[in-house]
């Protein structure tokens, strides 16, 4: 039994008759969204103050380059 090879977006083109389906697919879900809620500090001496505060590890997120890849 042969299968045929599954459709990838790079398959399928855009138009106005399935945009909205697109826009589903590529729109986050409720829960992929929950790091929002997350108080982020961009100040590394008040995150570490207050990790100290509340006894908490601080999470320190580096990078070289565009957060996007784009380089």
């Amino acid at each position: 039994m042969t299968s045929s090879p599954e459709k990838t977006l790079t398959d399928l083109t855009l138009d106005a008759t399935n945009f909205r389906e697109f826009e589903a697919f590529i729109r986050p879900e409720a829960d992929e969204l929950r790091w929002r809620a997350i108080p982020w500090l961009n100040d590394l001496r008040e995150a570490v103050k207050q990790a100290a505060e509340q006894g908490k590890p601080v999470f320190l997120w580096t990078m070289n380059g565009n957060p996007l890849g784009c380089t």
